[in-house]
């Protein structure tokens, strides 16, 4: 499985990189945003998925661990491939998206093509009660508000730590009222972080 790619970016096209590492050159499709932020010539570091089918076998690359983790979450769900998992993350930020997960609104997710009303609403009840389960294991005396519960949920299930998480919710800005402002204002907190 290949988890990590670092080298250089030989190749643009419009789904995907030519990433040349160590003499070999992988393909690495990618979102629109990571596109734009790239240039060929340039020397990336990216977090990988690799998929495998019958036929053939794919590499997805993200720029941060978030992006990797919500994409993994996203393509767990019945019906919800690759592409499709790509273009949610195309559709907005990892916070925008986990705060209409974690909201119980799947408008933003029904803006995706590929994904239809109903595939939106099993993402928003499946992730939901998935990042619920990760948020419970092991809780470590880690306590946060009830209101920020299902936020703290999201959080964990991108791959931050309990104790920093509980830090940073604890010393938001009474200005960020809603789950949406919280979590936008929590993940920009633990990129400073990290």
């Amino acid at each position: 499985m290949i988890a990590y790619l670092q080298g250089q970016i030989i190749l643009k096209k419009q789904k995907y990189l030519l990433v040349l590492v160590n003499n070999v050159g992988y393909q690495v499709f990618v979102t629109e945003k990571t596109q734009l932020e790239l240039a060929e010539g340039a020397e990336v570091k990216l977090f990988t998925h690799q998929t495998f089918k019958e036929d053939n076998q794919e590499l997805y690359g993200f720029l941060t661990l978030a992006e990797l983790e919500l994409f993994k979450n996203l393509v767990s769900v019945s019906g919800v491939g690759p592409k499709s998992a790509l273009g949610v993350l195309n559709a907005a930020g990892v916070a925008e998206i986990i705060g209409a997960i974690v909201s119980g609104d799947p408008a933003l997710l029904r803006t995706v093509t590929g994904i239809g009303p109903k595939t939106a609403g099993r993402l928003v009840v499946e992730l939901k009660s998935k990042m619920k389960t990760l948020a419970k294991d092991g809780d470590n005396g880690v306590t946060t508000a009830p209101r920020d519960l299902d936020i703290f949920e999201a959080l964990i299930s991108l791959g931050y730590g309990r104790k920093e998480i509980a830090e940073v919710l604890k010393n938001l800005p009474a200005e960020n009222n809603t789950d949406s402002l919280r979590i936008r204002a929590a993940l920009k907190s633990l990129s400073k972080v990290k």
